[in-house]
């Protein structure tokens, strides 16, 4: 049992890293917990080029938005499936001050292809609250993860490159000339276990400063609205009618388990953001676990010390977005010995 690589977690990250390196002819085996533990299974999957609450747009923000185009769509077309999904957004401003951040972006050069004139009055959703005003934002949708990881891994079944079990640390084995995990040997392992990366004896002193978040699936009578709004919360509506509400930030008690707390605050923002929420129904809550990095830079690279071990983690709540450019940058370092992105590169942290 010879493997080129190990990756060991078949959230996003994992199962487009292995779709990279089986694209190059590598001999894969992905190694996974049956998903228990992917927060990307609940996540919303939302592509939002222009984040927080000062509308930033990071420099690389052209390559990783055309990179991920590029990437989804060739998934769709191997499948016969739909997984990424345009939508503009309506991004309402929090207060009136806020606006003067949309005013200098439009300067901003970078920023000139996602932004929308400021919306009017009959822009906005009936039941939707903007008492401040908003703008349109171009570029923006969400990404279906887990309809698109359960096809992923069902292709790594039929490939006979998919092992569903519990990574247990003490099995891997070191050697100038392999890496093991029992019977199985490969050339490399990498890591993209989301937040366990804290459990990792490898890699757990890196910075993760994990997020956990809760999101709600909803039902309406109403037609909430046909873009994504997006203002303390975001309410994205599906194709199948439903609509999904987020997201909660929580950076104690970690755990992938929805709590009454967090329904009570996903309530109380749905309050804020509609007039009314008669005819509502709540028809799931999950939560998840972001795998966000103090400084918002993904993790990537190779152990120190262990260059057969590599990570690539760390992608917090733009996963969706980042996950196909940093993919295959990794796949171009370790088959063609092309330097990683110093934003990204774990040597940063030591």
């Amino acid at each position: 049992m010879n493997y080129d690589f190990i990756i060991i977690g078949q959230g996003l990250a994992g199962s487009l890293l292995a779709w990279r390196l089986i694209e190059r002819q590598q001999k894969v085996l992905v190694m996974d917990d049956r998903r228990r533990t992917a927060s990307s299974m609940v996540a919303a999957g939302m592509v939002n080029p222009m984040a927080g609450m000062r509308f930033n747009c990071h420099p690389r923000m052209d390559d990783w938005l055309n990179a991920a185009m590029v990437f989804y769509q060739s998934l769709e077309r191997f499948s016969g499936k739909r997984y990424w999904h345009p939508l503009n957004m309506q991004r309402l401003f929090r207060s009136r001050e806020q606006r003067r951040f949309y005013t200098r972006r439009l300067d901003e050069k970078i920023c000139q292809r996602y932004l929308g004139p400021e919306l009017d009055q009959t822009d906005v959703p009936n039941l939707v609250q903007a008492p401040y005003g908003g703008f349109w934002q171009y570029q923006t949708g969400y990404v279906d993860i887990p309809s698109l990881l359960l096809d992923i891994g069902h292709w790594l079944t039929q490939r006979k490159a998919l092992l569903e079990q519990v990574c247990d640390y003490q099995q891997i084995k070191l050697s100038d000339r392999h890496v093991s995990y029992g019977d199985i040997r490969a050339k490399f392992l990498i890591f993209c276990e989301g937040y366990r990366m804290q459990a990792n004896p490898w890699f757990k002193a890196l910075p993760l400063q994990p997020d956990k978040g809760e999101i709600l699936t909803l039902t309406s009578n109403e037609n909430l609205c046909k873009t994504i709004i997006n203002s303390a919360h975001w309410l994205v509506p599906l194709r199948n009618g439903d609509y999904r509400f987020g997201a909660t930030h929580q950076h104690q008690g970690i755990d992938n388990q929805p709590t009454r707390q967090g329904e009570k605050d996903l309530r109380q923002g749905l309050d804020a953001l509609l007039t009314s929420s008669e005819g509502l129904r709540i028809k799931s809550h999950l939560a998840g676990v972001r795998p966000a990095t103090r400084d918002r830079h993904p993790f990537i690279g190779v152990h120190a010390t262990h260059w057969r071990l590599g990570l690539f983690n760390g992608f917090g709540a733009r996963g969706a977005l980042t996950i196909p450019w940093y993919s295959q940058r990794l796949v171009n370092y370790w088959l063609d010995s092309v330097d990683l992105p110093a934003e990204a590169n774990i040597e940063r942290c030591i």
